[in-house]
């Protein structure tokens, strides 16, 4: 029989704590849908950054700090302050957004997302501007 460990729930709070360190100060960025083949594990963050969004008004946004950990069912998780991007009209430049890359305040690529236009719905706010009439 294989040896079993297990992580305590003062141990996952632990992790959770040091994760909430690392990523303070880290930098959210949108990616246009041009980054195709959709990305993987394996996708360098240099092809994020050639695909990040340029819509008129687009920029980054740095999540100083993220909330404390809160219990979820058996897990700890931390989440970062809402962060809205808006579309400002200057020269008519708009873009399909795909996702999101977080990039750490070390410049490491932390982790993405591919947004699922079929799953937009509350608290998903949808803007027009950005995603076209998809919304």
């Amino acid at each position: 029989m294989a040896d079993t460990s297990v992580v305590s729930q003062q141990g996952a709070m632990d992790v959770a704590l040091l994760v909430q360190t690392q990523l303070e100060n880290s930098v959210l960025h949108l990616f246009q849908q041009s980054l195709l083949p959709s990305p993987t594990a394996n996708t360098p963050l240099s092809a994020f950054l050639a695909a990040e969004a340029t819509f008129d008004g687009y920029t980054p946004q740095t999540i100083a700090a993220w909330a404390d950990p809160v219990l979820a069912g058996n897990a700890w998780a931390i989440y970062a302050p809402t962060q809205t991007f808006r579309w400002t009209f200057a020269t008519g430049v708009g873009n399909t957004i795909l996702g999101y890359f977080l990039v750490t305040a070390a410049g490491d690529l932390k982790d993405f997302t591919i947004f699922n236009p079929a799953a937009r719905s509350a608290p998903f706010h949808c803007s027009p501007e950005i995603w076209g009439a998809d919304c």
